[in-house]
């Protein structure tokens, strides 16, 4: 027997009053389905505003942070 004659001997066996409520739960289903969003592809992080907070500095970024991790290590 497949799944679906499986469905149609229990939906069959149910008053009509159960028969609605299982064509209606079948119609939100469906409804979920068309409703899920789109995935959009995620916004470049060149356009964050921190992107490139460092550049007009005249500090070495890369050794500021080095020169922090070692104060961690030697407190």
């Amino acid at each position: 027997m497949t799944l679906f004659d499986e469905i149609t001997r229990q939906l069959s066996a149910l008053p009509p009053e159960q028969q609605t409520e299982v064509l209606n739960f079948i119609a939100s289903l469906q409804q979920q389905r068309v409703d899920v969003p789109q995935r959009t592809k995620p916004d470049s992080l060149k356009a964050h505003g921190a992107f490139g907070l460092w550049k007009k500095r005249k500090i070495d970024a890369v050794k500021y942070q080095q020169d922090l991790r070692d104060e961690w290590n030697t407190q």
